[in-house]
């Protein structure tokens, strides 16, 4: 029977020294994170010596951004395709966008923590560069739909920054559900109605 670093030697076997490299480098970011990794361990993995690595990458800030960026554009290509067939109906749509972000986190474990750990804690030598993905990241956010839903019906003491803040807590509380790795998604599609009445019985709480 075939191991997993079997079959990640395999693997490597048949790529070209820079996407050893860069497949290396995101199994050790994304299982280590960035200050805990090694390129020792990164070359060894990726069967090349370190010097080729600076060479190429310059240094390890750098390495870490060669990755994130290629696992962003993974990610988007993934969102965008996944935008195709997504509902018109705004709850259903943040439902859906809750659901299909804790699907791909739990299928791209590593992906998802390098992406997470270039937007939350950065690296100092390449901040302004991953700040600069942020832009790009917006389109992928949840609170951008908000604008969307009605909200002629809600109180006068409800203020923009109270509408949003309370729905990102309400929808916090539905990620941290949907992202747990031990949830059965078909589960969570027969209660993407029930999710969507939640999501509404918290806007009829703030209207007059």
């Amino acid at each position: 029977m075939v191991t997993n670093d079997e079959r990640t030697d395999i693997m490597m076997d048949d790529l070209n020294q820079n996407d050893r490299i860069l497949l290396a480098a995101l199994h050790e970011f994304g299982t280590k994170g960035y200050i805990l990794s090694s390129t020792n361990t990164i070359a060894t993995n990726a069967k090349v010596s370190k010097g080729l690595i600076f060479k190429k990458f310059k240094s390890k800030a750098e390495l870490f951004y060669a990755v994130y960026e290629m696992e962003l554009e993974k990610f988007m290509d993934a969102y965008r395709h996944f935008q195709k067939v997504v509902s018109t109906d705004v709850f259903e749509q943040i439902i859906d966008i809750i659901i299909w972000k804790g699907q791909y986190t739990n299928e791209h474990p590593e992906a998802a923590n390098v992406l997470l750990e270039g937007i939350a804690n950065p690296p100092t030598a390449i901040k302004n560069q991953l700040l600069s993905s942020l832009v790009v990241l917006r389109e992928l956010s949840i609170t951008s739909l908000f604008s969307l839903i009605n909200r002629d019906h809600l109180r006068d003491d409800i203020t923009q920054e109270t509408f949003e803040r309370t729905l990102n807590l309400a929808i916090a509380g539905l990620q941290a559900t949907y992202v747990n790795k031990n949830v059965n998604y078909e589960m969570l599609n027969s209660i993407k109605n029930e999710s969507i009445e939640f999501l509404k019985i918290i806007i009829r709480g703030m209207e007059k």
